[in-house]
């Protein structure tokens, strides 16, 4: 009897599902073929009722009907959608690959089109509000009763969405992305439920010219009622997870009056990599890479009107402890470290109004402690108060902040200052002084390389004391390069300097010094370019801002070939002049004492004066570091014996230092000493002559002369030269292309050698005795001596004498204006 009957229930169940099963079938068939049948005319009506509403042209390439892409409802499904903006022109309010409309299909058999979802793919819509307000999304006409064709969205997909909305009296520009978002929306009378999920990425969020959040990725659950007879959006509870970091949104935004705001931002599990991603990206760029451990927090209100005229204001807490903060890519740590921040502003787009607190911080770096607080007021004129104490690491201070161009640092860094001032203040040095710094900062054995030529600073020691603007150094010693100093001093305006371009510095400093080695510096300094090891190309320039009251001792120093010892003098610079009006140093196996002016003013002709007196340098030693002024006619190896000479000169030189030989003018009063002249190839030439070997090693006592530079031309009065040979009597010309003219007087002691018809008239008899009168003349490659039969004529000898007078004068009367100008140029860095 069990048996029969549950053979039975399995018979009667089989032919119930059958049935239904059939009936199913009979249904979809039938909604397949309504849909085939009708298809054109469900289309035709469910775009005469959207156009009855729409204001704005739409083009759509492609209308079909669909019952299976939200079975059982009837999707009409349109493809590459065109939908046109609201403003003057031709502009896209909306694009879209694929957009459907979920309809129910009774409504559709009885022509109400009441859309229960909603799909839209690969789609871009922009919003814009012009400057007088008018938005270009008013597509729709006021029909009334709303229409046939409503909107009741329980199930919305938009999948690679792309929306930007731009507002240009705000200055706003919003662009968002989607690759999946779901939404719902339940309305009752004009109030409207809506519940999205899924993924937003802020592709641009521009206020004003701030740029906030741009590039973040959220993961969104939001729930709002939008109430549109009130024109008000009540964020219940919104969550948003960037990273590992999740912000609860909750608040109020209405705008049927004035547009007001009212919300509140709680993060949590926030690290300090999401905390900088909300900041400004020009503030945080440099701070993105650190990654935390710890405590941390942050919560956020923005409240206030929306307007032209207003901004809602902002205050925000964050903060974190016992965090750790690591450079991913050095590993460098801060270990323990604390801080308690604040933001606030009563209008966001006035930042005069904001004010920003970080203070308690504290934390160990490498193990040494350290402590700061941070207060920013007005953010168009910084107002800051700021203090750090603590001792570093500078090596690991430089692996956990890494800086451009500063490499191989290490040593030990102990620091106690606090500064408060506007930022303004610091711009002019009449109002730096309102600004106060005060502290130290002590080093102890630092050694960094800097720059992109990695300049070597080693064992920098010393002392740092702030004094408002002013910078005192207190046995500050290291070495640069193969240079060593010790400097103690006044660095005067130096923060003003520091921070701004174009701003002066005052100093005035001693230094001491074992060893300079000038090739270095000058490259360090004014270094373009270095081609090879022996040819250094720099641009020399004073800058304009530098004041500078020098004064040095310095054992050795060396530039090119100039060696020098026990170096004493002083520098003075000013509007780019420097003066120096007493150094002396020990050279070329002698004393060189100079004075002279450097007018850099014009950074491509750079005019020197100087007067300098050489006492017993070595002639052959001033030849060879001069590279034998770049002539080959006489040179270091023909030369022995000591110069005393008092110089003046003036000439100007182009920004690498090389001398405009047309601008070179020079009195010269030189006596040679115990001098030689060995292998002279123009004075051997004279044994044709003179029938006299010893002309090849001439000796000679004291030598004087006054010789005159100018004009390119090295001007020779004549001069008596008494040798172990015989007694010269020299004059001439030489001039800077090597052109010469030389004229020499010789006892005339032997007729033997010379054709007495060819010298006819290069002879003079005089109190007895014949003097030979020559010249040499050509060029130092190709020369020649011959009889000098115009020097006994027109007294040659004596004309070139009164030239070289009369150049002399002139160019002592404009020495003399020069030192008048001079005198009454203060180089007093107060008087800027």
């Amino acid at each position: 009897m069990q048996n029969h009957f549950l053979i039975l229930s399995i018979l009667i169940f089989r032919k119930v599902f059958l049935y239904l099963l059939v009936a199913l079938v009979v249904a979809l068939l039938a909604l397949i073929g309504s849909a085939f049948l009708f298809k054109d005319r469900i289309i035709a009506q469910f775009i005469q009722k959207a156009n009855e509403q729409l204001s704005t042209p739409v083009k759509i390439k492609k209308i079909d009907v669909s019952v299976f892409e939200q079975f059982p409802n009837i999707s009409i499904v349109f493809r590459d959608v065109y939908v046109e903006d609201s403003h003057p022109g031709v502009y896209p309010l909306l694009t879209a690959k694929h957009v459907s409309f979920h309809l129910h299909p009774l409504d559709v058999y009885r022509g109400q089109y009441i859309i229960y979802g909603l799909k839209i793919t690969d789609s871009e819509t922009t919003l814009k509000t012009d400057a007088n307000g008018i938005n270009n999304f008013t597509i729709t006409k006021d029909t009334g009763d709303g229409g046939n064709v409503r909107f009741e969205l329980k199930n919305v997909q938009l999948a690679n969405t792309r929306v930007r909305y731009m507002d240009q009296s705000a200055e706003e520009d919003f662009q968002f992305f989607s690759e999946q978002l779901s939404a719902s929306i339940q309305s009752e009378q004009n109030r409207y439920t809506i519940q999205t999920r899924g993924d937003v990425t802020t592709e641009k969020l521009l206020l004003e010219k701030t740029s906030l959040l741009q590039g973040k990725s959220f993961g969104v659950k939001t729930s709002l009622v939008y109430d549109d007879n009130e024109k008000l959006i009540t964020i219940s509870r919104s969550e948003a997870q960037l990273k590992s970091s999740l912000f609860t949104i909750q608040g109020t935004y209405q705008w049927k009056e004035t547009p007001t705001i009212n919300m509140n931002i709680d993060g949590k599990d926030t690290d300090i990599q999401t905390l900088l991603s909300l900041l400004p990206e020009t503030s945080a760029k440099q701070f993105t890479p650190y990654q935390s451990r710890g405590d941390m927090y942050f919560r956020a209100k923005i409240n206030g009107e929306i307007s032209n005229t207003r901004s809602p204001g902002i205050t925000a807490e964050f903060g974190f402890s016992r965090a750790t903060i690591t450079h991913p890519e050095t590993q460098a740590k801060i270990d323990d470290a604390n801080l308690e921040g604040s933001f606030a502003t009563s209008a966001f787009k006035n930042a005069s109004l904001a004010v920003l607190s970080l203070k308690n911080i504290r934390g160990t770096l490498n193990g040494k402690p350290f402590e700061a607080g941070l207060l920013i007021r007005n953010f168009n004129d910084s107002e800051i108060t700021l203090n750090f104490k603590g001792e570093v690491d500078a090596a690991e201070l430089v692996r956990f902040f890494p800086i451009e161009n500063l490499k191989q640092v290490n040593g030990n860094i102990k620091a106690d200052i606090a500064f408060a001032g506007r930022m303004s203040w610091l711009k002019n040095k009449a109002t730096a002084t309102r600004a106060s710094t005060r502290g130290s900062v002590d080093v102890r054995q630092i050694n960094f390389q800097y720059g992109r030529d990695e300049i070597p600073v080693q064992n920098l020691n010393g002392s740092f004391q702030f004094n408002n603007n002013d910078l005192a150094l207190s046995d500050v010693t290291g070495k640069l390069g193969s240079s060593d100093f010790m400097l103690n001093g006044l660095f005067k305006n130096i923060i003003t300097f520091l921070l701004f371009e174009n701003q002066p510095v005052g100093i005035e400093a001693d230094l001491r010094a074992r060893y300079l080695n000038l090739d270095e510096l000058f490259v360090y300094a004014f270094g373009k370019e270095v081609k090879s090891e022996n040819d250094n190309v720099y641009e020399f320039s004073i800058s304009p801002n530098v004041n500078l009251n020098f004064n040095c001792q310095v054992s050795r120093l060396q530039y090119k070939r100039f060696k020098a010892q026990e170096l004493r003098g002083d520098l003075l610079v000013k509007n780019k002049v420097a003066v120096s009006r007493n150094i002396n140093v020990k050279t070329m196996g002698g004393n060189l004492s100079l004075s002279g002016i450097v007018d850099a003013k014009n950074p491509k002709a750079i005019n020197i004066s100087s007067s300098f007196k050489l006492n017993g340098l070595r002639l052959d030693s001033i030849f060879y570091v001069f590279e034998n002024f770049q002539q080959t006619f006489i040179q270091d190896k023909h030369l022995k014996g000591n110069a005393f000479a008092e110089v003046s000169l003036d000439m100007t030189l182009n920004q690498n230092l090389s001398l405009f030989q047309e601008t070179l003018v020079a009195d010269i009063s030189a006596t040679i000493r115990n001098g030689e002249l060995n292998n002279f190839e123009p004075l051997k030439a004279l044994n044709k002559y003179l029938d006299d070997e010893g002309l090849s090693a001439l000796r000679f006592a004291d030598l004087k002369n006054d010789i005159h530079i100018e004009n390119k031309t090295v001007y020779i009065p004549q001069m008596e030269v008494r040798s172990n040979v015989t007694v010269l009597q020299i004059s001439g010309t030489h001039t800077f292309d090597q052109h010469i003219d030389y004229r020499i007087v010789t006892p005339l002691n032997s007729r033997r050698k010379i054709d007495i018809n060819e010298a006819t008239g290069a002879i003079e008899e005089m109190e007895g005795r014949a003097k030979l009168f020559l010249k040499i003349i050509g060029t130092t490659d190709n020369y020649r001596v011959i009889y000098d039969t115009e020097a006994v004529k027109k007294k040659v000898i004596a004309d070139l004498k009164k030239e070289v007078q009369e150049l002399k004068d002139a160019f002592n009367k404009k020495k003399q204006k020069k030192t008048i100008e001079l005198s009454t140029e203060e180089f007093d860095w107060d008087d800027n």
